[in-house]
């Protein structure tokens, strides 16, 4: 792991939810890793055209897949990208948080596919 050796996600709710079952918790971690760039691009991409609801709308998409796979840094984060967007408010925070977003999600999803 290249920036800290600090585990920043925690599976014990996903855990909870798969009842032993280890191939639900690796399916669901996969598609939280090849969803994540497709849905972080969508808020990108509405950043830039300054298409709020797009931004909204893929931060929503997003939320509960971060809180289930427990990356506690971004929690607060991804809630305020959304509700920034929903009020267009302090819509000059946007760019900050969603690069800390990208980042965070780059290094989570390196550390869920080197986690065994």
């Amino acid at each position: 792991m290249s920036m800290s050796e600090e585990k920043l996600y925690d599976l014990s709710q996903l855990e909870a939810v798969a009842s032993g079952s280890q191939e639900f918790i690796d399916k669901m971690v996969d598609m939280f890793i090849n969803m994540s760039p497709d849905l972080i691009n969508r808020i990108k991409t509405g950043l830039a055209d300054q298409d709020w609801e797009e931004v909204r709308s893929a931060a929503h998409k997003m939320k509960p897949s971060i809180d289930m796979m427990g990356i506690s840094s971004l929690t607060g984060k991804i809630r305020e990208i959304e509700g920034n967007a929903k009020t267009q408010e302090n819509l000059e925070d946007i760019p900050e948080l969603v690069n800390f977003l990208e980042t965070e999600i780059t290094q989570v999803s390196i550390q869920l596919k080197n986690r065994n």
